[in-house]
């Protein structure tokens, strides 16, 4: 089956922007519903992350403190208000729907605008459980997310391929070059059969195992082999690779590798291990989350 339900989650920052119009790229080409959720929070003191939306702020906005920013545009003389935080997170979801919109009028995409709250992550976990594949944001240094709202959180209580997308770079296209971490675990083998929408016009697909020791190769090749000629037999161009760790981590492996083939899109399993377990002592997952320049495709 292909990609028919698609969900992207956004924020008013030139990274959301982004983001959105990778989503309804690929809603274009696998023609897909696209819905979009939008968590209201407060801006992070300090950050001007809005500055890149285009929008005039609405008329909502007038009870913005004054010499607030509205996407990146001073409101002048507006009255300060008890509840400023809150219209002006309202105003600032408005501006970002009303991108949304724009974004999917013109193709004819049909699409659904989600508002979520402090305190609503499991409403968004249950929508996210029955789409194809949700598109988050990298966690970013301008921009405070929620707690039940982050990526690593909403990865593993939905059950769903989540496309993680870095929060600098621009992405008009992915599943070109792709490279799949292989590992052998459950959650290697759903990450690479959830991306086969994603990839099925890929020019190539490199799939890496990385290895702590020399002795594990001849124990695990077989493993390596067996999934280069699955996807072959799919039509794709796989071809494995086998990478010695060394004193690196296993995720700068991973991201070296992606680098050196120029790749556009990287699929691996989410969370081997639990989350806990990643926070207190680091992981793969966590890793990659944190230093991805490319979209990561992952499942749990």
């Amino acid at each position: 089956m292909g990609l028919k339900d698609i969900l992207v989650c956004l924020d008013p920052t030139d990274a959301g922007d982004s983001r959105l119009r990778l989503a309804a790229a690929l809603a274009r080409e696998h023609h897909a519903h696209l819905s979009a959720a939008y968590v209201l929070t407060e801006e992070l003191p300090g950050a001007a992350p809005y500055g890149g939306l285009g929008f005039r702020a609405p008329a909502e906005a007038s009870a913005v403190a004054e010499g607030s920013l509205v996407a990146g545009i001073p409101v002048p003389g507006a009255r300060p208000a008890a509840n400023a935080d809150l219209v002006h997170g309202a105003a600032l979801a408005d501006i970002v729907e009303e991108r949304f919109r724009e974004a999917v009028r013109p193709h004819a995409i049909e699409g659904d605008w989600h508002l979520f709250g402090s305190g609503e992550g499991d409403d968004l976990v249950a929508l996210l459980r029955t789409v194809d594949l949700a598109v988050f944001g990298q966690t970013s240094p301008d921009h405070r997310v929620l707690t039940g709202f982050r990526p690593e959180q909403v990865v593993v209580a939905a059950g769903r391929p989540m496309l993680v997308v870095p929060y600098a770079g621009e992405f008009g296209a992915i599943g070109r070059r792709v490279l799949v971490a292989w590992d052998g675990t459950r959650e290697a083998a759903r990450a690479l059969h959830d991306a086969l929408p994603l990839i099925a016009k890929a020019e190539a697909v490199t799939i890496v195992t990385v290895r702590a020791q020399e002795a594990g190769f001849e124990r695990d090749g077989p493993s390596l082999t067996r999934v280069v000629r699955h996807l072959q037999r799919h039509g794709l161009p796989a071809r494995g690779e086998e990478a010695p760790q060394g004193d690196l981590s296993v995720s700068d492996v991973l991201l070296s590798r992606a680098s050196d083939h120029d790749v556009d899109l990287i699929v691996a399993g989410a969370y081997h291990h639990s989350q806990l377990r990643e926070a207190l002592l680091g992981g793969v997952s966590r890793d990659l989350l944190d230093h991805i320049t490319v979209p990561l495709l992952m499942s749990h």
